[in-house]
């Protein structure tokens, strides 16, 4: 189990939130990892494009 699932789990015995929001969360969670993965990529991509002197094409949304 990820420590976020330990933590949510935690959190969810101090604010007694139902399984349904609980489910919502790490949904959201796992959206935005996935969002954050994808600009890091980006960057790591345009700083070697920026050392070869390739142009990288912009980034879609």
């Amino acid at each position: 189990m990820s420590r976020f699932s330990q933590l949510m789990q935690r959190g969810q015995r101090k604010v007694h939130y139902r399984e349904r929001q609980a489910k919502l969360l790490m949904t959201l969670s796992d959206e935005q990892h996935k969002a954050i993965a994808q600009l890091l990529q980006y960057w790591l991509n345009d700083d070697e494009s920026a050392k070869t002197g390739a142009k990288q094409p912009d980034r879609q949304q």
